[in-house]
């Protein structure tokens, strides 16, 4: 069995892992404990949480929490990773096998549906009746299992969509888990919840049943677990596959684990199914349903189904609706927000979801170019995917132009242009990552923002762009400045509420010429209407280019919210006019897709692991076809080039919440 060492190392929090051995103490940043790997009277034994390693100053022992495992635990590195796979719902990679099925094929039930007695009899022990086995249409029969390269009795949780059966998850005795090759990836039990307006989401098959069998006929499973993508965001493909079964003004109960990875899928969850239709429940000291079920019986289930609780949106609140909130802001630190890899920049302004930054400068100086720029960095860096209402960029194939530049380090005309490979690949990104926003008719701040609710809600937006203000339809009935007050009001309502981040542009009234002919440097309070552009807003930038100097562009930061998150002063960039991108020193013409993508593959140790990345055909396109990849990889990009002429399957592995069967 292979494990995604990767996506481990940057899940793995080694913090909680050292914690399960040694008694860790809090000092500043960081956390001490006297070191287990040799003798001492002071603890010099140091566990760095933003780092995510360890580092004992006294006999020089260092490492990750794999390395921690290994020489604590005596682990083998495959064992190591194997305890943090299952610790950390990181999905298993699948060797390769002779035959790649095709995807979206449609399936037969897997399993014989006249289970044994032993099944029956295990169930029971959860708690769970023969009759709900039956409604839950569950299977059992030989399966191959990759984890141990045989085949054993399995488990099959058949997963239907409209009555059609779309995927099964195999589950041994073992606690081993695979799911069907290129099927599509659903809610389970989804159909329960046909033209239903509650809605329960919970962790597991076994958690659906247990609600199930306490009369909770309208329950649908993640199929996964708490899966985190390496940029820390649960990966709701499921979600985005069934997003025509889940009602806007439905009612949704999120009764997922009571564990970081749990908590962190129920905030998600929330933010794409919108936090006022939300509930979430916890299971008495249950970590989930079926604990819960096991533990106190069925009316405990519905005891705490009873005690649902409203995510909190407006009003008072207690420190205890913030309890875990603040436990992790005092044991990791103040959340230190994303960058953009440009250290000087990065060192002013870093970005938080749930807050409004609004840009200003001369027209002409570049401010929708560098926000531009920006949303490129985010997007590649951290995976934000942006909505984007931008009339200041029409037609949006020109608009697409310019971030095609940025994305590939090319121009898009003249010499050395963006070559068709190069195009292709922009255009398949840009498709899951980037939504132009054009209406038809209406041009409303209330419009715009409905759609981009509508593109959270389906696919999991993170930003948006509103340039400019004035491309806005303003509707005065009363004094311009509370006008404007209100819609900033507005907008940072809504970023908070649906936790995004806006950015808005807006330009400045006429500015002012210096004696030497020059303009003066605009700020928020420059900006025609209202003192509320700078009043209203987290972050303000403004783009001012330097006219005595070609190719030089002033970023000042006027204004920061948070003193973690940066401070006021001023980044001069330089300016490729060829690739649109803002640089300090030697302009950067790396290709960021491709870059990105060759990254996580340089990563990966095992060539088996290579070869689930090669299965990517975005992955094949982007680093072996494209001419912009640095040299030092070639040894791995024939491996993988080798690769891409064979039928390569890959399954896909989850993790259950339920016990050893």
């Amino acid at each position: 069995m292979q494990f995604n060492e990767l996506e481990i190392k940057q899940t793995a929090k080694v913090v909680e892992v050292i914690s399960m051995y040694l008694d860790l103490k809090k000092q500043g940043v960081n956390f001490v404990a006297r070191c287990p790997f040799h003798n001492e009277k002071s603890g010099s034994f140091t566990v760095s949480p933003s780092k995510n390693i360890y580092t004992c100053f006294g006999c020089g022992k260092t490492g990750d929490a794999i390395q921690f495992l290994m020489d604590y635990k005596k682990l083998t590195f495959p064992e190591a990773l194997e305890f943090l796979s299952h610790k950390f719902n990181v999905l298993p990679l699948e060797p390769a096998r002779a035959e790649k099925p095709k995807a979206h094929t449609r399936l037969k039930p897997s399993g014989n549906m006249n289970l044994s007695d032993k099944l029956i009899s295990w169930f029971k022990g959860r708690k769970i009746s023969q009759q709900t086995l039956i409604d839950f249409k569950i299977g059992e029969g030989l399966e191959y299992i990759p984890q141990i390269k045989a085949k054993r009795n399995a488990i099959s949780f058949n997963y239907y969509k409209n009555e059609v059966l779309i995927n099964t998850k195999f589950r041994d005795a073992q606690k081993h888990f695979k799911m069907i090759s290129g099927a599509e990836l659903i809610f389970y039990n989804l159909d329960a919840i046909k033209n239903c307006k509650e809605i329960i989401i919970v962790e597991g098959e076994i958690d659906a049943m247990s609600l199930h069998e306490a009369g909770f006929k309208n329950v649908i499973s993640v199929p996964n677990g708490a899966a985190v993508t390496k940029s820390s965001n649960p990966n709701l493909v499921y979600l985005d596959n069934c997003v025509d079964f889940l009602p806007e003004d439905a009612k949704y109960i999120l009764a997922l684990d009571n564990d970081l990875p749990g908590l962190t899928l129920t905030e998600e969850l929330a933010r794409r199914l919108g936090l006022e239709n939300c509930y979430k429940v916890v299971f008495k000291d249950c970590k989930d349903a079926n604990e819960c079920l096991v533990k106190y019986g069925i009316e405990a289930i519905r005891d705490s189904m009873d005690e649902k609780r409203e995510f909190p949106i407006v009003g008072v609140y207690k420190a205890s609706d913030i309890e875990p909130e603040i436990d992790d802001y005092y044991l990791n630190g103040l959340p230190k927000g994303k960058v953009i890899d440009e250290p000087e920049f990065d060192e002013h302004l870093k970005w938080h979801l749930g807050y409004l930054t609004i840009l200003t400068g001369i027209p002409g100086d570049g401010k929708s170019e560098f926000l531009d720029f920006i949303a490129a960095k985010l997007n590649i860096l951290h995976g934000w995917k942006f909505a984007m209402y931008s009339p200041e960029n029409y037609p949006m194939q020109l608009h697409f132009s310019k971030y095609a530049e940025k994305f590939v380090g090319k121009p898009w005309d003249g010499h050395n242009r963006i070559n068709p490979v190069e195009l292709k690949q922009v255009k398949r990104h840009f498709e899951n990552n980037f939504f132009f926003i054009h209406p038809e008719e209406d041009f409303t701040l209330d419009n715009i923002l409905q759609t981009v609710k509508q593109l959270v809600r389906k696919k999991g937006v993170r930003a948006f762009v509103i340039d400019a203000w004035n491309k806005l339809e303003h509707k005065y009935t009363q004094s311009e400045t509370k006008y404007i007050s209100e819609q900033l009001d507005k907008l940072t309502m809504f970023c908070q509420r649906n936790g995004v981040h806006g950015y808005l542009v807006a330009h400045p009234t006429k500015i002012s010429k210096r004696a030497d002919g020059t303009f003066e440097i605009p700020n928020l309070y420059s900006i025609s209407g209202s003192a509320n552009f700078y009043n209203k807003t987290a972050n303000g930038i403004c783009v001012y280019r330097d006219r005595t100097a070609q190719g030089i562009t002033q970023v000042h930061i006027q204004k920061v919210k948070f003193k973690h998150w940066g401070k006021q002063g001023v980044i001069v960039f330089g300016w490729d006019y060829k690739t649109g991108r803002y640089y300090k020193g030697t302009p950067d013409c790396d290709n960021w897709i491709s870059k990105s993508e060759v990254q996580i593959a340089t990563e990966l140790k095992d060539a088996s692991q290579i070869k689930s990345i090669a299965t990517n055909e975005n992955f094949l396109d982007y680093s072996i076809k494209c001419t912009s990849i640095k040299t030092g990889i070639g040894d791995l990009m024939t491996v993988v080039a080798s690769f891409q002429k064979q039928d390569l399957p890959g399954m896909v592995f989850g993790h259950s919440t339920v016990d050893t069967l």
